[in-house]
């Protein structure tokens, strides 16, 4: 936790895109529940966090109001599109549509990629994302980044709450000049 400020400011001082978020623990893609002993935060460190994030840590301000957020209530309240524009596929072909979620929707090498996408399991899934237990812990900082462009109103709401140079800085920051202008 102490050195959260160095690795920002050498991230910042050298225009790195910068992602610090809170280790995740799942059964999903990161198969680590075992070690979630070992892995979960003591209360001196969730304050050490607190501090870090109302600082000015980084660009991407709206992730560090959400982790905020949770740290203070345990509630992530955030966009997601998990199986809609996103999906993750282990070595053995398994392919999820959130890394949380411990729920395969078939194997890419039995079935094509197209036909899972578009199955009645994949559709069952991404009618429940934002209602299961561990979207209610998500602190994966990728799934806002590949929400937020697509959650219109939300990120159109940023816009409006941030200002012009601030928003700019953030969309820039986040690399979506290179889909949207």
């Amino acid at each position: 936790m102490g050195e959260l400020d160095k690795i920002a400011g050498y991230a910042d001082s050298n225009g790195l895109f910068t992602i610090i978020s809170p280790c995740i623990i799942t059964k999903g893609r990161y198969q680590n529940p075992e070690l979630a002993d070992a892995l979960t935060f003591k209360p001196k460190d969730i304050e050490a966090m607190i501090r870090f994030f109302q600082g000015e840590s980084s660009s991407w301000s709206y992730h560090e109001n959400r982790l905020v957020h949770y740290f203070r209530t345990g509630v992530m309240k955030k966009p997601c599109t998990c199986g809609f524009n996103y999906f993750f596929v282990r070595s053995n072909g398994d392919l999820f549509l959130c890394p949380l979620i411990d729920e395969s929707i078939g194997n890419v090498e039995e079935v094509p990629l197209k036909k899972l996408l578009s199955s009645e399991k994949a559709s069952l899934i991404r009618r429940r994302i934002g209602r299961f237990p561990q979207c209610r812990q998500c602190t994966e900082p990728g799934l806002e980044r590949y929400a937020l462009p697509y959650e219109g109103f939300t990120y159109l709401a940023l816009l409006i709450k941030m200002g012009r140079k601030r928003f700019l800085q953030l969309h820039y920051h986040m690399g979506f000049d290179k889909y949207f202008r």
